[in-house]
């Protein structure tokens, strides 16, 4: 028998669905497509945000939910930019599914800007608890409160966290 290991990092359906999820709960102004990135690579990767920068204060809110480092999970992370370049496509590929089954607002999309339309907002509602894991929930708290303040303003974002995409 044949086994193969799943990674979600690399699966377009769970990345489709944690985007509806971060979009789902975000409160502030709608992401753009590369925080929006980022806080889906540290959605499904908390333990690397052990390694980004933070202020004080959002240091002091991740401590708080207890993640583990890298070296203490059971998978063992090639680096963050090797990484999230790999889910690059993946990434890109979930959001252009979303935008054309009419689940984003187009208008905001052309203005590089991501909240869900009617038809997301009822999707997601529709999913209710299944859209969001039950230990997935303090991350995403974290990520669209706390984390979304950080970095603010043109490359901000890639220096605190050191992720960048090949050609951006």
């Amino acid at each position: 028998m044949t086994y193969r290991l799943w990674y979600a990092q690399l699966d377009v359906v769970d990345t489709a669905r944690r985007y509806l999820a971060l979009l789902s709960n975000w409160k502030s102004e709608a992401p753009t497509r590369d925080r929006l990135f980022v806080s889906d690579f540290y959605f499904v990767n908390p333990s690397l945000l052990h390694l980004t920068h933070m202020t004080l204060d959002v240091r002091r809110a991740f401590t708080t939910l207890r993640v583990p480092k890298p070296e203490e999970t059971f998978i063992q992370y090639p680096s963050p930019p090797i990484l999230y370049n790999k889910m690059g496509g993946i990434q890109s590929q979930a959001l252009h599914n979303l935008v054309g089954k009419g689940l984003l607002n187009v208008e905001l999309v052309i203005n590089d800007r991501y909240k869900l339309s009617d038809e997301g907002r009822t999707l997601a509602e529709w999913l209710g608890p299944q859209l969001i894991l039950p230990n997935e929930k303090p991350i995403l708290k974290f990520l669209i409160a706390d984390f979304a303040t950080i970095g603010r303003g043109k490359g901000g974002l890639r220096e605190m966290t050191g992720l960048r995409r090949i050609g951006t």
